[in-house]
């Protein structure tokens, strides 16, 4: 356990520590802290590259516009595809650049076939995570934007719990109304055709029923009299 008196050395030499003083130094921080939060996310951006890195994540993010949580993980996974994409283009550059002999294709220059390989193996594997990505955040967005058509809803039902939950937008972005909709026609087109088929059938034993009593020798439903073909004609 610390002594009182360490505890007030600690204190007057964390008053020393107020980081770089010098604007390279300051520059060289600044770097440190883009790089460490950029790798936090799971990216490799050098520090010179970051420029380009907020480009491109400005660019998709006013391309494909997330707006919500499940969207901005497809989205996550979308910027890093298509930065490691531009990663393997120039790593792929500068491994021609630094070739002993520039004059010979890369794709035919068996010295760096092994890097190359490697380099042509990860950008298929993040073409194909590219274009998943963009699939699924493509069909969270087509759901939300099928609910709005459907389902126009107003600022009030928004701010409204009650009536904002009984509402399509109350569901999981996840959930595909458009398929549940589908289901329910369905179910309610099949039920409603048994419902006519019963009651053709019901109306068919009622008029033999009523023949074999014989009181009605020329009994015919409304729906099979002549008349009403002919109305219906």
């Amino acid at each position: 356990m610390s002594t009182p008196a360490q505890i007030a050395a600690n204190r007057e030499n964390a008053k020393l520590s107020t980081g770089p003083t010098s604007e390279a130094g300051k520059a060289k921080s600044s770097r440190n802290n883009i790089q460490h939060n950029l790798t936090a996310r799971g990216l490799i951006v050098l520090p010179t590259q970051a420029p380009a890195f907020n480009e491109l994540e400005a660019d998709l993010r006013d391309s494909l516009r997330p707006t919500s949580a499940i969207q901005e993980v497809f989205f996550a996974r979308v910027l890093e595809a298509s930065w490691n994409l531009h990663r393997c283009r120039l790593a792929e550059a500068e491994l021609y650049l630094n070739s002993d002999n520039p004059e010979v294709d890369p794709l035919l220059d068996d010295h760096i076939a092994i890097k190359l390989e490697r380099i042509h193996k990860y950008a298929r594997q993040n073409e194909n995570s590219l274009t998943k990505c963009l699939r699924e955040l493509g069909k969270l967005q087509s759901e939300i934007q099928y609910r709005h058509e459907v389902y126009p809803i107003t600022q009030e039902q928004i701010d409204d719990p009650e009536e904002y939950d009984k509402s399509p937008h109350a569901l999981s972005d996840a959930c595909n109304y458009r398929k549940v909709m589908d289901s329910f026609l369905r179910q309610h087109a099949a039920k409603s055709a048994v419902n006519r088929q019963n009651q053709r059938g019901n109306a068919a034993f009622f008029a033999a029923h009523i023949r074999a009593l014989g009181k009605v020798d020329d009994f015919q439903l409304e729906a099979d009299a002549p008349e009403a073909k002919t109305k219906a004609a």
